[in-house]
């Protein structure tokens, strides 16, 4: 029979350890049913390797607070998240390089208006996950078709120059 993780103080106070090490089963936090392990979010920051609450609770928790709020600070919120898991990028410092960018691609130039759902993407370096700034759809997407590679993209531009008459 599988043992059950569960969640114990320790002395320190707001500090949490691990009571036992199951092999597959979990103890959600919030419901306090055990259930099995890929019920719960992977959370590679936990020792345990998996978040404190089961997807059902989490999906309940977020549903309640969805509807305590407003849709434009709802999409804020989303947005902040995404940002920050992505690219440890904080809204401010979003903002502050839409500022620096004049609310224009790096690329082409097009005002954020202009641009596939009114927003700029953040372009990021994949091997070393820096941003490098904030692009349109357009561009963006384009970088990535030509795998950010130089080469490929000035063949593109001599290709380009060959064929355009």
């Amino acid at each position: 029979m599988s043992e059950v993780l569960q969640i114990a103080s320790i002395s320190a106070p707001g500090f949490f350890g691990l009571q036992s090490v199951g092999s597959s089963v979990l103890q959600c936090s919030h419901c306090k049913q055990s259930k099995p392990a890929n019920q719960f979010p992977k959370a590679n920051n936990r020792v345990r390797g998996f978040a404190w609450i089961c997807k059902q609770c989490k999906k309940e928790k977020l549903q309640k607070k969805k509807a305590s709020m407003s849709k434009d600070d709802w999409m804020l919120l989303n947005r902040k998240y995404w940002l920050k898991s992505q690219y440890n990028l904080s809204i401010e410092d979003y903002n502050k390089k839409l500022v620096e960018q004049s609310h224009r691609c790096a690329i082409c130039g097009c005002d954020e208006t202009e641009a596939f759902k009114s927003l700029l993407f953040v372009d990021h370096c994949h091997k070393t996950q820096k941003v490098r700034g904030l692009l349109c759809h357009h561009c963006n997407t384009a970088l990535g078709k030509f795998r950010d590679s130089k080469e490929i993209l000035n063949q593109a531009i001599t290709y380009l120059d060959q064929h355009n008459g």
